[in-house]
C-alpha cells in the first residue's frame, strides 16, 4: 500500500526520473574514459615495440645487406634480453628469415603487440666499386624487415586498475550528483507538496487555510489564486450566514443605518457571487499563457528582423517571392505589424485581469470625489467582455470626453453598468443586435448621463412599476435573483442620483444614471 503510495508521489517519479537519466550518462562516460585509457595504454605499447623495432632495423642495416647471421643474431639477442621483448625475426628482401630468436613462450596471447619495420640501405652505394670509390649515390632501398613482438604483461593490470577506479569515481559522482538533485528537487517540489496540501483543506471546506507563498513561479501563483479562491468562498459563507440573521432584522425594523449596512454586505454577497470565483479561477490559468504568447512573439520579432537581410539578399539575386502569399517588400512590415499586435493585444489581456482583481478585492464603500465615469465603464466592460457570453450582440460605446469627476465608488459604479449590460444581454432576442453604451453631461441639470440602450423583448407596463421591488424579476424561472435593479437603484440613490427606464414592448428598454456634477467642479 506504501509502496502504491510512494509511486504516486510528484517527487518520487520525478527523482526516479533523474536517477535513472544520471545512471545512464554516468555509465557512459564512465564507458567512454575506461576505453579511451585502455586504447591510449595500447597505443603506448604500439609506440615502445616500434620504437625498439626501429632501432633494431637502424642497427643491422648493414649485417642484413651482408646477410652476416651471426651478427645479426648477437644485435637480435641483445634487443630481446630488454624487458618486454619475447621474440624478434630478421628476414631479407626475398622474406627468407635469417633470424628468429624468441626469449620466452607468452600465455596470454593478448598482450602481445608486434610490429614489422622495414630495413632500408639508407646512404649506402649500390654496389662495391661505388663504395670503394666513395662517389655512389644510391638511393634509399628496401633490404629486408625486423618484427619485433612485445609482451605487456602489465597492460591486464592496468586495465582493471583503470577500470576500477573509473568506476569508484563515477559511483561517488553518481551517487554525490544524486544527493545534491535529491535536495534540489525537495526544494522546488515543496511548493507543490504545500499546493495539495492546501487544495485537499479546500476540498474538505476549510476555507480558513491559506497556502505560505515564497517566490512568484507558476506553483507560487496557483496558490496565490487558490488563496483568493479560499478566501471568497470564506467571505461568501460568512456574509451568508450572517446576511440571513441580518436581513430578518432590517425586514422588521425600519432603520435607515441598518438598512445601508445590510444593503452594503448584500452588495458585496452579490458581487462575489457574480465575479469572485470566475476572478479568481481565471487570473492563473490566463496571466501564464498570456506571458508565453508575448515572450514568443517578442522572439519572433527578434527572428525576423535577423531574418530579413538574408530574405532581402535571396531577392535581390533569385528576384522578389512571396511569403504567405505576401510579397516579400510587403510582408516585412506586416510580420512585424503582427509581432507588435500580438504583444499589444497580450498586454490588453494583462490589463483585463488587473482590471478584475481590482473589482474583486478593492475597498468598496466609500464615496470619492475623484471617480471617473468613463474609466468606471472602460472596467465594467472589460469584466463583461471577459465573461463572453454574448454571442454575435454588439456593445456600441460612445463616452463624451468633457466629463466632469463625480463624487461616488468605482466599484460600486462598475456594478450597476454590469447589472445594466447583463440585463441588456438577457433581454435581447437570439443573443443578436447591438447594445449602445453612452455618456454624457447635461449642462442645464448639471448632471452625468450614463445610457444602455437595448433592442430587445421591452419591459410591460404593469410590470415597469415594479422593477425596483427586491426579488421581483421577470426571468425568475431562468436564474434571475430579483437583485439586481433593486441594488442598482440602492447604489444609485446614495450616490445623490437617480436611475431611469424607458422601455417600449417588442422594441427595447433605455436606462438612464443621473449623477449629480460637484459644485467645485463647476
Amino acid at each position: 500500500m506504501n509502496l502504491q503510495k510512494l509511486k504516486k508521489n510528484f517527487r518520487f517519479r520525478l527523482f526516479a526520473i533523474f536517477t535513472v537519466i544520471t545512471a545512464l550518462i554516468t555509465a557512459l562516460f564512465t564507458g567512454l574514459l575506461v576505453n579511451h585509457d585502455i586504447a591510449s595504454y595500447r597505443l603506448q605499447a604500439a609506440e615502445k615495440a616500434h620504437l625498439l623495432a626501429s632501432l633494431l632495423a637502424n642497427t643491422i642495416r648493414l649485417p642484413l645487406y651482408a646477410e652476416d647471421r651471426q651478427t645479426l643474431e648477437h644485435v637480435a639477442r641483445e634487443t630481446v634480453r630488454k624487458p618486454g621483448v619475447v621474440h624478434v625475426v630478421i628476414a631479407n628482401q626475398e622474406g627468407t628469415v635469417l633470424v628468429d630468436l624468441v626469449k620466452q613462450n607468452v600465455e596470454d596471447p593478448g598482450t602481445v603487440t608486434s610490429v614489422t619495420v622495414s630495413v632500408t640501405s639508407g646512404s649506402m652505394a649500390d654496389s662495391a666499386e661505388s663504395a670503394l670509390t666513395g662517389d655512389g649515390t644510391g638511393e634509399a632501398n628496401p633490404i629486408g624487415s625486423v618484427r619485433l613482438y612485445l609482451n605487456s604483461e602489465d597492460l591486464p593490470k592496468k586495465i582493471r586498475d583503470t577500470i576500477i577506479f573509473t568506476s569508484t569515481l563515477a559511483l561517488i559522482f553518481w551517487l554525490s550528483v544524486l544527493a545534491l538533485s535529491f535536495l534540489a528537487l525537495k526544494k522546488a517540489t515543496r511548493s507543490f507538496n504545500a499546493l495539495m496540501q492546501g487544495v485537499e483543506h479546500i476540498r474538505q471546506g476549510d476555507y480558513s487555510v491559506r497556502i505560505a507563498i515564497q517566490s512568484n513561479d507558476e506553483p507560487e501563483q496557483a496558490a496565490m489564486a487558490i488563496n483568493d479562491l479560499a478566501t471568497t468562498l470564506q467571505n461568501r459563507e460568512l456574509e451568508n450566514r450572517r446576511l440571513q440573521s441580518e436581513l430578518l432584522n432590517a425586514m422588521k425594523i425600519e432603520v435607515r443605518e441598518e438598512r445601508k449596512l445590510l444593503m452594503a454586505k448584500l452588495i458585496q454577497t452579490n458581487r462575489m457571487t457574480s465575479l469572485g470565483l470566475l476572478v479568481s479561477s481565471m487570473a492563473h490559468e490566463i496571466n501564464n499563457p498570456n506571458g508565453a504568447i508575448r515572450l514568443a512573439a517578442q522572439y519572433l520579432n527578434k527572428a525576423w528582423k535577423d531574418a530579413v537581410p538574408v530574405l532581402e539578399g535571396v531577392a535581390r539575386e533569385e528576384g522578389d517571392f512571396s511569403l504567405g502569399g505576401i510579397p516579400l517588400s510587403m510582408a516585412g512590415e506586416e510580420v512585424i505589424r503582427s509581432g507588435e499586435n500580438i504583444i499589444r493585444n497580450t498586454g490588453r489581456i494583462e490589463a483585463v485581469i488587473r482590471n478584475l482583481r481590482s473589482y474583486s478585492l478593492g475597498e468598496r464603500n466609500e464615496l470619492r470625489p475623484d471617480m471617473d465615469v468613463n474609466m468606471v465603464i472602460n472596467d465594467a466592460l472589460a469584466v463583461i467582455r471577459a465573461h463572453g457570453r454574448h454571442g454575435n450582440l454588439e456593445i456600441a460605446v460612445e463616452l463624451a470626453d468633457d466629463l466632469p469627476l463625480v463624487n461616488g465608488n468605482r466599484h460600486q459604479m462598475e456594478q450597476v453598468i454590469i447589472n445594466l449590460l447583463l440585463n441588456a444581454i438577457q433581454a435581447m432576442p437570439g443573443e443578436s443586435g447591438t447594445i449602445n453604451l453612452t455618456t454624457a453631461r447635461d449642462g442645464r441639470a448639471e448632471e452625468v448621463l450614463i445610457s444602455v440602450r437595448d433592442e430587445g423583448v421591452g419591459i410591460l407596463p404593469e410590470n415597469q412599476e415594479r422593477l425596483y421591488e427586491p426579488f421581483f424579476s421577470t426571468r425568475i424561472d431562468d436564474g434571475g435573483s430579483g437583485l439586481g435593479l433593486y441594488i442598482s437603484n440602492f447604489i444609485i440613490t446614495e450616490h445623490q442620483g437617480k436611475l431611469e427606464v424607458l422601455s417600449s414592448p417588442g422594441v427595447g428598454s433605455t436606462f438612464t444614471i443621473r449623477l449629480p456634477v460637484p459644485q467645485s467642479a463647476g
